[in-house]
């Protein structure tokens, strides 16, 4: 019985999302290239999008982590 429940919440889930981007269930079957180009398209346009925040956030983020590891790796050598 639980694994109906998951299942059905499962494909309620990837139903809502394809509704979201815009993608009817007649148009995977029909048309199926064209919609994992159209998911490619999709694909590429976040990484696009998120590439510029990712380079701004790690000109904070890697030198902190650095040091965190090196801060770390100073303590646990001892004195």
């Amino acid at each position: 019985m639980g694994w109906i429940v998951k299942t059905l919440l499962l494909c309620f889930l990837v139903g809502l999302a394809l509704s979201v981007l815009d993608i009817d269930p007649a148009s995977i079957i029909t048309n199926t290239w064209a919609t994992i180009r159209d998911i490619a398209d999709l694909a590429v346009g976040v990484i696009r999008w998120a590439l510029p925040y990712i380079l701004i956030g790690a000109v904070i983020v890697v030198p902190l982590s650095v040091l965190g590891l090196l801060l770390r790796w100073s303590r646990s050598r001892g004195p």
